[in-house]
């Protein structure tokens, strides 16, 4: 005889409902505690096999009005469980909900939230073109992350301002500095445990480089502009892990296109256009923990390896940038 067992702590294990009904011949092997699928928190009742039906009618009796962790148990045979609150009003919510629906218009499974991240970025990698090879240091790359969720749609936005220059010395290349301006956007729709998504977006690139030496012409310096952009494709996974959720995403995308101009310091020297083709993977794991109410910290780590060529008949490698990325942040509600 199965029996229902309600009223317990979501506390309560296997071991601390079988010290109760192993006097009427039930074990831990005949012990099931449902767990919430989205939350995977215990429910707070459980079931009990006791394969003795005058045993399990004895313990319906004894536990009558038994009293756990000041809460009284509900224990009688699956087939009587009591109905689920609210459940005589089932049907006049469904009529509330439909007039609601026919007046107001769309209604929304979810409440929608807006929030704003910071994460910092040091890049630990290296960056090639088509004659030299370099290894920046690991500057912290700051981004900015704002996210809007609504239901199973989840909208986010990443994007690093053009905020400062960074300078560099090379053997090759000689003095330069560089300006980057990074935009991600993605589109993600999450299944109904929101564990696993898939998502599409758009990657832009806008770079600025001064080489203070002479590169390409004798006796004068120049400035490469470059942007590139293409749509990028995504799936992700997210989990309860240690008091937080562990994410992951891998994006790909395998079209990029853009162009770069030459200006020279020397305004004789005729500007040169250079169409670009690249693709990138973008994956990253981070683990996000709640500090406060409105407050999680970011921790985790993300690999970048983006290849951008010249759009000729030989295809020669204009950049090729690989790196691991620790990432460390703090993400707020607005």
């Amino acid at each position: 005889m199965r029996l229902f067992v309600g009223g317990l702590p979501r506390t309560a294990t296997k071991e601390d409902i079988g010290k109760l009904f192993r006097q009427f011949g039930a074990g831990e092997d005949d012990i099931v505690l449902p767990r919430d699928r989205r939350t995977r928190r215990r429910k707070g009742f459980a079931y009990v096999e006791i394969a003795d039906p005058e045993r399990a009618r004895a313990a319906i009796a004894v536990f009558e009005g038994f009293v756990v962790e000041g809460k009284p148990l509900t224990v009688c045979a699956a087939a009587d469980r009591p109905p689920k609150r609210g459940r005589k009003y089932a049907f006049t919510a469904i009529g509330f909900l439909a007039a609601a629906a026919l007046t107001c218009g769309v209604a929304q499974a979810d409440v929608a939230t807006t929030d704003a991240a910071l994460t910092l970025n040091p890049i630990f990698g290296s960056h090639q073109s088509f004659n030299d090879k370099t290894v920046p240091p690991p500057v912290p790359v700051p981004l900015l992350e704002i996210r809007h969720r609504s239901g199973p749609f989840e909208i986010i936005a990443t994007g690093l301002p053009p905020i400062a220059s960074a300078s560099s010395d090379d053997a090759i290349q000689g003095h330069t500095s560089t300006r980057l301006t990074i935009f991600d956007g993605t589109v993600r729709v999450w299944d109904p445990l929101r564990r696993f998504s898939v998502g599409i977006g758009e990657t832009l690139y806008n770079q600025g480089t001064h080489y203070a030496d002479a590169v390409e012409v004798a006796g004068t310096g120049d400035t490469q502009f470059s942007r590139i952009a293409g749509a990028h494709y995504e799936v992700g996974y997210r989990s309860p892990y240690q008091h937080g959720s562990l994410e992951a995403t891998i994006a790909y995308a395998p079209v990029m296109l853009g162009t770069q101009f030459t200006i020279y310091d020397n305004p004789t020297v005729m500007r040169r256009v250079d169409p670009e083709r690249a693709d990138q993977i973008d994956t990253a794991v981070r683990w996000v923990h709640a500090v406060s109410k409105h407050g999680e910290i970011l921790l985790g780590v993300r690999y970048i390896n983006y290849t951008s060529r010249y759009a000729e008949p030989n295809g020669t490698l204009a950049d090729r940038n690989c790196g691991v990325l620790p990432v460390f942040g703090y993400r707020t509600k607005l």
